[in-house]
């Protein structure tokens, strides 16, 4: 079966490469690869080649906003996420035409500059609940290098942790990522705070101090909360590695769109890519001040080694379907000649699924202190961890939209707490609406369509339930309570709920969509070394290539996942 399939790609690759041009010698490119996006994939694979002594392209659709106070402090997240200079302003489907629920404009903000998300993200710092995932992988391709136990030690080179006394096993102390920790003792000293903490602890179960070790997570516990960041909540993201890599290793080229890979046929009929074509100032037609589709004036940029395309979730998969690699089908159906027939290219769109609550208090809180975060279980979950993230809030986030920052600014006296369930059974899409790299695209998440939609429900709506019984239910926190604004007192029947999770979920950790996975899937995109099938020399490291969602919060993951992605190819430019 998998020599079968394995063969049927070949004949589809070769039958395509008769139309593409024969490979020439790229022994005088200026550069050895290409990498395409600075995010938390792209940025170490870049920074690791140079370091390394080989010379990198580094595409970014952005610019350096190192100077831009929103994206250097975590205390300024929620103005980050709305910040008008780097937001990618996507707008997402959650549910297919016809269903019973419809919201079809869903703003999904994701972030241009150099470093990607990194530079507009809460800074959350979560590697808890992988280890089904990595050791799956390393049973799939047999390969002990994907372990769960192994991965612990990419998270080590990756950490400079500054909440441990070292040496410890599990962490590092001389990375690139700053790390910092919540209070291990709870305290505030306005009342309503205190109040709120004490009840949320001791529901939420015993303290698990440490959620980034090799042990796996309780099915229920109190985890402290853990940043990327520095003491004084200064960000720490891979922005911070780039602009120490030496300059005349690595050319970082901002505000330039990549609007194809490069492929030819190279001897024995393999499609091989050799380089990228870019236009220097154009624009995503999500980016602001975009002006309309024009006629690009593109260069190509020419590797003498690999492409490693890093563009996230969504702009990876079209840059794969603009270059002919996809199914066939869609790419018919724009115009676009196949290379490679990949129908997995943009299906297998996955997400954590979010569901807030929100109530109001008497005052603004004066010393809202971090209460941590409670881990716990839904009871139709089958995974060896906890499934379901609570995190809290003083103020109110019922998803995102813009003006968030202004929300939060002016809301001081409002509890959220969010109940993300990390295993969503949602399996969605990104498709093409044109040929052209500034054609807006057609993503949808397909929320709850899939087998365990109804389980998914379920499990939200009894951790809204629970949490509410909490708020609602709590002697000291009745002192200070005014009201609960959503879902409402006047939502409580199980099927009211149950419409109150189909209109309020959110989500923003997109992920999967240029999958890894084993030779008899037809679905994998890429094998267990990040190399798209049937096309040589041209890799995908970012969340697409993610099989599964990653846990609860994916920049810290992410960063593991890039640190073996470069391993992997520093090895094999060895042995060439």
């Amino acid at each position: 079966m998998i020599f079968l399939k394995a063969a049927f790609l070949t004949l589809l690759s070769s039958a395509s490469a008769f139309a593409l041009r024969k490979c020439s010698s790229t022994a005088h490119s200026e550069y050895d690869y290409i990498v395409v996006g600075s995010g938390a994939g792209g940025g170490p694979v870049a920074a690791r080649l140079a370091e390394n002594g080989y010379s990198v392209a580094l595409i970014e659709t952005g610019v350096d906003e190192s100077s831009n106070v929103n994206t250097t402090s975590l205390l300024t997240a929620w103005s980050a996420i709305d910040d008008p200079k780097i937001d990618l302003d996507y707008r997402v489907k959650e549910y297919p035409p016809g269903f019973p629920v419809q919201r079809n404009d869903v703003w999904y903000p994701r972030s241009a500059g150099i470093g990607g998300c990194t530079i507009h993200n809460a800074g959350e710092n979560s590697i808890g609940g992988l280890h089904e995932t990595f050791d799956n992988l390393a049973q799939t391709f047999n390969d002990s290098s994907w372990s769960r136990d192994n991965m612990q030690n990419y998270w080590a080179r990756v950490e400079r942790n500054l909440y441990l006394t070292p040496p410890n096993p599990d962490h590092g102390f001389d990375g690139y990522i700053n790390t910092i920790r919540g209070p291990m003792n709870f305290s505030s000293t306005d009342p309503q705070w205190q109040a709120i903490g004490d009840a949320i602890i001791h529901e939420a179960g015993p303290l698990r101090g440490d959620i980034n070790s090799r042990v796996p997570l309780p099915h229920f516990a109190h985890s402290l909360q853990l940043w990327t960041g520095d003491t004084d909540f200064t960000r720490s993201s891979i922005r911070d590695r780039l602009t120490h890599v030496p300059k005349s290793k690595l050319t970082i080229m901002t505000n330039t769109l990549a609007t194809r890979v490069l492929l030819c046929e190279s001897s024995g009929k393999k499609v091989t890519a050799y380089g990228v074509a870019v236009a220097a100032g154009a624009k995503l037609p999500v980016a602001q001040g975009f002006a309309g589709k024009q006629r690009l004036d593109e260069r190509e940029i020419v590797a003498r080694r690999e492409v490693i395309v890093s563009g996230g979730a969504f702009q990876t998969p079209q840059l794969l379907m603009l270059s002919g690699i996809g199914d066939r089908a869609q790419l018919k159906q724009f115009g676009i000649r196949t290379v490679v027939h990949l129908p997995g290219v943009g299906s297998n769109l996955q997400d954590n699924d979010e569901v807030p609550a929100w109530w109001e208090f008497n005052s603004n809180f004066t010393d809202a202190n971090s209460i941590g975060e409670a881990l716990s279980t839904s009871a139709g979950s089958t995974t060896l961890e906890a499934d379901i993230d609570t995190y809290f809030a003083s103020n109110q986030f019922s998803g995102f939209q813009h003006g968030i920052s202004v929300i939060a600014a002016n809301t001081h006296n409002v509890l959220t707490v969010v109940n993300l369930k990390a295993k969503s059974s949602s399996k969605g899409y990104v498709r093409l609406t044109g040929s052209h790299p500034q054609d807006l695209l057609d993503i949808n998440k397909m929320r709850f369509q899939g087998p365990g939609g109804q389980v998914d429900i379920v499990a939200l709506r009894e951790a809204v339930k629970r949490w509410r019984a909490v708020i609602n239910g709590n002697a000291d926190i009745q002192k200070y309570l005014k009201r609960e604004v959503s879902p409402g007192v006047n939502v409580t029947s199980d099927e009211d709920l149950d419409d109150y999770v189909l209109e309020n979920v959110f989500a923003h950790h997109a992920c999967c969509t240029a999958a890894i996975g084993p030779d008899d899937d037809p679905q994998a995109v890429l094998d267990g070394d990040f190399n798209v099938r049937g096309v040589k020399g041209l890799r995908v490291v970012d969340t697409s290539a993610w099989p599964e969602i990653l846990g609860y919060f994916p920049a810290s993951p992410m960063y593991m996942v890039a640190e073996k992605a470069a391993d992997v190819i520093l090895r094999d430019a060895k042995l060439d």
